[in-house]
C-alpha cells in the first residue's frame, strides 16, 4: 500500500524495525533447538558411557551358570529305582500296597 500511494519514505523505517525483530525471534529459537539437540546428544552419549561401563563389569565377573543336578534328586542322570523285587522282595505293584497273600 505504501508503495502504491507514494509513501515508502515514510514506512520504511517501520518495515526495518520489524524485519529486524522478526529475524531476532527466528534467532533466539535456532538457537534453542540446536541447544536443546546438544543436551538430547549428551544425555545418549551419558546412557552409552554408563551402558559401557556396566558390560565392561559384567565382563570382568565370572559367568554365573546353574549347578549340575544331583544324581537323584530328578536331574535325569541316575536310573530309576526298579520296579520288580530287589533283594528277596516281591514286586510292588505300581499303584500302593501290595494286597495280603499275594506272594
Amino acid at each position: 500500500m505504501a508503495w502504491v500511494n507514494n509513501m515508502i519514505d515514510f514506512t520504511f523505517p517501520f518495515l526495518l524495525q520489524f524485519i529486524r525483530e522478526y529475524t531476532g525471534k527466528v534467532d533466539e529459537l535456532i538457537k534453542d533447538k540446536i541447544e536443546a539437540q546438544k543436551d538430547v546428544k549428551a544425555k545418549e552419549q551419558e546412557e552409552k558411557e554408563v551402558i559401557a561401563q556396566q558390560n565392561m563389569y559384567a565382563q570382568l565377573l565370572p559367568l554365573a551358570l546353574p549347578a549340575p543336578p544331583m544324581p537323584g534328586m530328578g536331574g535325569g542322570f541316575a536310573p530309576p529305582p526298579p520296579m520288580g523285587g530287589g533283594m528277596g522282595m516281591p514286586p510292588m505293584p505300581p499303584y500302593g500296597m501290595p494286597q495280603m497273600g499275594s506272594y
